[in-house]
């Protein structure tokens, strides 16, 4: 096994010499300002960190202030695939915050957080102007923000993605506070690049560890076990005839024992192709040097 690491130079200014820094990892300066151009945005860069490989950036429409500004670019997991240079590792915990308008107060749930938009409508012009609207954010990661917790009097605006801070940080009560958690930004991991050009000049699969922050190389040949050594469909065969054998020697029993394995045996082909399309080299590798 192979264990990469970066070089303290892996990013770079557009306007540096070619043989400084890393192609794929090219940085702007506006304005005085660090930026990350991705997907038709331009980002503000406000942290790299070479202990966990991850780059922070911000949406410049974010800012401080008497309002809550939204961002301009709308950033999520989707845009990223393998190959790309940053990737958004889908257990890094985000943060979603949905913005809306209603028709009506909210006041006996402190989990929706009043807030005054700098725009003129949340919800891209839809609002009308001839009746009042109070406008509430509701903020939570994947599995405590729930759209069912939306009232009926309510319209979902826009979403802004950003990541989780400290578990010891105070829950998010006021609009200030808001702000100073969507202007933590999106951290992304810039591990993918480095890794398939590594392993692949070795003939080796790329694993990123994000558990604890490294990139193996392995061989994709390679068994870990005499289990892994036998085709898995040779694999699925066994345990059929078996369960087969077994129904016609117990019919009752055997029969829901056999809906059971086959079930399980399901699950186990699927989890296993899931496992070798991931290890596997997408046809985008190639074209990394």
């Amino acid at each position: 096994m192979y264990k990469w690491s970066p070089k303290p130079n892996t990013f770079r200014l557009k306007t540096d010499p070619s043989g400084c820094g890393d192609r794929w990892y090219d940085l702007a300066c506006e304005n005085n300002r660090t930026v990350l151009n991705l997907y038709s945005g331009k980002y503000q860069v406000e942290e790299i960190n070479y202990q966990n490989y991850s780059i922070r950036v911000v949406d410049p429409g974010l800012k401080k202030g008497d309002c809550l500004s939204t961002s301009l670019y709308h950033l999520t997991s989707e845009n990223f695939s393998y190959g790309d240079p940053y990737e958004w590792p889908y257990y890094w915990k985000f943060r979603t915050t949905v913005l809306m308008s209603c028709s009506k107060q909210i006041n006996e749930n402190n989990k929706f957080i009043p807030i005054i938009p700098c725009n003129s409508s949340i919800n891209g012009g839809n609002s009308s102007s001839s009746s009042q609207s109070y406008h509430y954010a509701l903020t939570g990661d994947g599995d405590s923000l729930q759209v069912g917790d939306l009232p009926g009097s309510c319209t979902i605006g826009k979403s802004i993605f950003s990541q989780m801070g400290a578990d010891s940080e105070p829950e998010i009560r006021s609009m200030s506070d808001l702000q100073d958690q969507i202007l933590l930004g999106i951290k992304l991991s810039f591990l993918q690049i480095p890794c398939i050009r590594e392993c692949k000049v070795k003939g080796e699969n790329c694993y990123m560890d994000y558990n604890v922050n490294s990139v193996k190389c392995g061989d994709p040949d390679s068994c870990k076990d005499w289990l892994d050594c036998v085709p898995i469909w040779v694999r699925g065969l066994v345990i059929i005839l078996g369960v087969i054998f077994y129904s016609i020697c117990t019919p009752i029993i055997g029969g829901i024992i056999v809906r059971a394995l086959l079930g399980a045996v399901l699950c186990i082909v699927i989890y296993k192709l899931r496992l070798r399309h991931i290890s596997k080299h997408d046809d985008t590798a190639k074209d990394i040097p």
